[in-house]
């Protein structure tokens, strides 16, 4: 997970940069990558790539998933596999959120997808957010459902978080915030329904609540202060 979040953050970050450096940095960094596998893959590589630039979609996700299992020392047919799905991811988000949609949109349906989520939901969050940037809550809603919240049920909360008018930084956080839960031993719709409700009844930053899962002393987690009440609390950190 480590290995993965690291590629996918250099991967992001080339999203950022003007027109022309990416470009440039996106070849060399594609070249590098590419140029280490066998043959038929990076024959195979090329192709989806190729497609991939041709249709305008972002290649840097595919060069990051190569790099991803050259880390993990894949087998190469693993390798073309998990390219040759991540395209697919690619084409069916720009699909339904809209051939207006950015880079970062797209690469965060793809996510969402890859979860579980279907494109009417991608077509929800987009009709909710309207001109707003769907990037954090794509990701927001991706993590909540690879954390484990049912995807009905994390789709709900992301939507009613947009109608909420909630900026990016707190639905990133509210992800954030169950992944580290359910880390701690904390159900994740448990810890997603106390977020929440947090967010909606007193404006309270989902990271900035503390939730401790049945059972576990809460000094044991991170550090954080707190005592063990025998079942799950929320609470306001100073």
């Amino acid at each position: 997970m480590k290995v993965r979040r690291l590629l996918v953050a250099a991967a992001s970050a080339l999203l950022l940069l003007t027109p022309a450096t990416a470009w440039a940095q996106q070849v060399a960094y594609a070249a590098s990558a590419v140029a280490e596998l066998d043959s038929a893959t990076r024959a195979a590589v090329d192709r989806e790539l190729g497609r991939a630039r041709s249709r305008g979609l972002p290649v840097q996700p595919l060069v990051a998933k190569v790099r991803e299992g050259q880390v993990k020392r894949a087998a190469p047919e693993r390798i073309r596999t998990a390219v040759s799905a991540l395209a697919a991811r690619l084409d069916s988000a720009r699909a339904a959120l809209g051939p207006t949609s950015n880079a970062g949109e797209i690469v965060a349906g793809a996510d969402a997808i890859a979860t579980g989520v279907g494109m009417s939901t991608l077509r929800s969050v987009r009709a909710a957010a309207g001109v707003r940037d769907l990037s954090a809550p794509l990701g927001a809603l991706a993590q909540l459902v690879a954390s484990g919240v049912p995807a009905r049920r994390a789709t709900a909360m992301i939507l009613e978080l947009l109608k909420r008018d909630t900026g990016p930084r707190d639905l990133l956080a509210f992800g954030n915030a169950v992944e580290s839960d359910v880390g701690a031993g904390v159900p994740a719709e448990e810890s997603a329904v106390f977020r929440l409700r947090a967010i909606e009844s007193q404006g309270i930053g989902a990271d900035r609540l503390t939730v401790t899962a049945p059972g576990v002393d809460p000094t044991a987690l991170s550090g954080r202060p707190g005592a063990n009440t025998g079942g799950t609390t929320v609470k306001r950190k100073p």
